[in-house]
């Protein structure tokens, strides 16, 4: 593998731009050989290098070597500190927090670290928090020891990096210097003599064995290690076949399910045609739908994210011992859209399946079962996925009483697009339990008081962790303003129930002497532009006008998807653009029956899920890079431990760079035959500058 494709696998993201630029120093290398090659086609006619004619073009090149040992060696330096400084930090506060229990079950009243006193606890109670405070020190060292193997990657990277960028130097130029320059000025710099943070690993490991886990060293090293990637590699293999296998068999039941809805109408029994009730069941079987068309979307974003170096791992607070991949999710997503594709042929066919079971029970059946499995206790079928989701749902449910963290707004956000979810789910629950074969008029009345309820739900969770924000760190922006956003969209769903209300009331839309339906549309689009504008702006980091050099105008400065291609971001502005203002089709239903108005609720649906996902990539890019939301995780556990090995100079350095061997052969090839052709002739380098002056623009690194 190429070092820097290897630099680019493993580096941890947040630290992204404290790296070597290896592929800079590479480009400038290659640039600076073209140079000596046109320079030597000009100004020698035997094509022989003459003595001190590199130091002629490698200026810029070893002062953006120079620059890059110093910037890395402060960025080292501040990242070895601030972890000494925890391990202090840790070790000591572990201890005062024992000490104050000891005291405190001695039945003694002390005093905490900021000086009021506590009472003494009952020696009932001592063992139960002397658990957490070890519970929460093992978690704490846990990360702290991850996050000192990141430094130490970052470490061996460098190292890496400079050795075989001044060994390409060697090779490239016919020089020695590459070689003297890091023996001179690497070996021996101090982020590659330092052992600070082989001391702390060693230090951690010891403590973590004998004071946490009790000299259990086994169980020690399995809380802080992170599993090898080798192992999840060969993982998998296996998971990549279960995913494709859902996959195709979700797109043959969609084909049996197209070609099955065509002859619906002509299955009879007994000579009859069967009629069933057919929207009961649509909106049944579109509520189980979006949500796995949903859980396909996310596994794309997963994949997504991964690609880009985004690491959603952390920014989500996510075990990365156990979580669920990309594959995983997209395996789930298909296996119950394949399921739901059964459940929905067995509808289609019931007549001839089960006559004598109404076709309605078919899709109640496959709700019960995945909302039933979603809530199962037992530890099956990703358990600890479920459970942390369901959390999450709890503390998003209980939104004002609790500190809002990333994931608790990111998966409320996700709720604002899963509306259409929420009201289907209670159509199901009223038709299944009062009007089952009896119609669907009364579930669907725009009076119904928790179909309004439940609209108004995501919105004002939103609305409600908005605020919260604001109590917790006192700034009015962007949180209040974010929560003016949410009580927009809160105002639109009262408005629009007033108006279908009295529509459906008396055939009129004026209330206290104004036009309803006016105001739904004033404010709806108020709505519409006020999110629009803080898509935008806020959560994608776009319009920057403090951008650096404003690389990429009206974006930002940093792209990492699609190569940093522009264009797809001002694609996805637009199309955001679009695909919110899908809600002024509704206007046009007024007239349309029953029937057709729940195929196209269907279908904006789905467009409103599609966007959502699109608005997920960018939102965790830009929460990846700037940090804006104030709750971003500052480590990246998962890496893989760079050996020793690859810091010492006898390692062979097998980097696959036959591209490079090729530019070094192509550039100099036109020299070696001139010197063939003239080798009789000798034409001395003219170090007059007003003669023979070379290039001498300083391309930077």
């Amino acid at each position: 593998m190429k070092f820097g494709t290897e630099l680019q696998a493993h580096l941890t993201p947040e630290w992204r731009q404290q790296y070597i630029e290896y592929e800079g120093l590479k480009t400038l290398l290659f640039s600076m050989l073209d140079k000596k090659h046109e320079y030597l086609e000009n100004y020698s006619d035997n094509g022989e290098d003459p003595d001190g004619i590199n130091e002629l073009f490698d200026h810029s090149f070893f002062e953006g070597v120079m620059s890059e040992i110093k910037r890395i060696n402060i960025f080292y330096q501040e990242k070895e500190s601030e972890t000494m400084a925890r391990y202090t930090k840790l070790t000591s506060e572990f201890h005062r927090q024992l000490e104050l229990l000891h005291q405190q079950s001695r039945g003694k009243e002390t005093s905490d670290i900021k000086g009021k006193k506590v009472v003494a606890i009952h020696p009932a109670k001592i063992k139960k928090l002397e658990n957490k405070i070890y519970d929460k020190f093992r978690m704490a060292f846990s990360e702290y020891y991850l996050n000192l193997i990141l430094l130490q990657n970052y470490q061996a990277l460098n190292y890496t990096g400079f050795r075989k960028i001044l060994k390409k130097y060697d090779k490239v130029m016919e020089s020695k210097r590459g070689k003297k320059c890091f023996a001179t000025h690497v070996r021996g710099t101090y982020f590659e003599k330092s052992k600070e943070v082989e001391k702390l690993i060693e230090l951690t490991e010891k403590f973590v064995t004998n004071t946490l886990e009790k000299g259990d060293r086994n169980q020690a090293m399995q809380r802080l290690r992170v599993p090898p990637l080798s192992g999840l590699e060969l993982h998998e293999h296996s998971t990549t076949f279960k995913s494709g296998l859902m996959t195709g068999l979700a797109a043959a039941i969609l084909v049996v399910v197209i070609l099955g809805s065509t002859i619906q109408d002509k299955i009879k029994t007994q000579g009859a045609v069967i009629e069933a009730d057919g929207i009961p069941a649509l909106v049944a079987f579109r509520s189980t739908f979006l949500l796995f068309f949903f859980t396909v979307l996310i596994s794309w974003n997963t994949y997504g994210w991964r690609n880009a170096g985004v690491n959603h791992i952390l920014i989500f607070e996510i075990d990365p011992r156990d979580h669920l991949n990309y594959l995983q999710l997209l395996t789930v997503g298909m296996l119950f859209l394949f399921l739901w594709g059964c459940t929905l042929v067995l509808y289609i066919f019931s007549p001839l399946v089960t006559p004598s079971m109404k076709p309605e029970t078919w899709p109640l059946i496959f709700f019960i079962l995945v909302f039933g499995l979603f809530l199962l206790p037992a530890p099956i079928f990703y358990y600890r996925t479920r459970f942390w989701l369901l959390r999450r749902l709890f503390r998003i449910l209980t939104s004002p009483l609790f500190d809002v963290q990333f994931a608790d707004f990111f998966i409320a956000d996700q709720l604002n697009s899963l509306t259409t979810v929420l009201l289907d789910i209670s159509f199901v629950l009223c038709y299944y339990t009062t009007f089952w074969g009896e119609g669907e008029g009364m579930c669907t009345r725009p009076s119904v008081w928790y179909r309004v309820l439940l609209a108004l739900l995501p919105p004002w969770f939103r609305f409600a962790q908005s605020v919260r924000r604001y109590f917790t760190t006192g700034d009015a922006f962007p949180h209040l303003f974010n929560a003016g956003k949410y009580f927009s969209s809160i105002l639109v769903v009262v408005v629009s129930t007033v108006t279908n209300v009295l529509a459906h009331k008396d055939g009129t839309t004026i209330l206290l002497g104004y036009e309803a339906f006016s105001a739904y549309i004033f404010f709806a689009c108020l709505s519409t532009l006020y999110a629009y504008w803080w898509d935008i702006k806020m959560d994608w980091g776009f319009l920057d006008h403090t951008s650096t050099g404003h690389k990429n105008k009206y974006l930002r400065d940093e792209l990492l998807y699609a190569g940093g291609k522009k264009f797809v971001y001002f694609i996805i502005m637009g199309l955001d653009l679009v695909l919110r203002c899908v809600w002024t089709i509704n206007i046009s239903m007024s007239d349309w029956s029953f029937t057709h108005k729940q195929f196209i609720i269907t279908g904006t649906a789905v467009l409103e899920a599609f966007r959502r996902s699109v608005w997920n990539f960018v939102r965790l890019e830009n929460e990846h890079l700037n940090n804006c939301g104030q709750f971003r995780a500052v480590r990246d556990i998962n890496v893989r431990v760079i050996s020793e090995d690859q810091k010492q100079d006898e390692v062979k350095d097998n980097d696959s760079d036959e591209e490079d061997d090729m530019k070094v052969r192509k550039l100099t090839s036109p020299r070696e035959t001139r010197h063939r052709s003239n080798s009789g002739t000798n034409n001395p380098l003219n170090p007059e500058p007003s003669t023979s002056e070379p290039p001498t623009e300083d391309t930077g690194v």
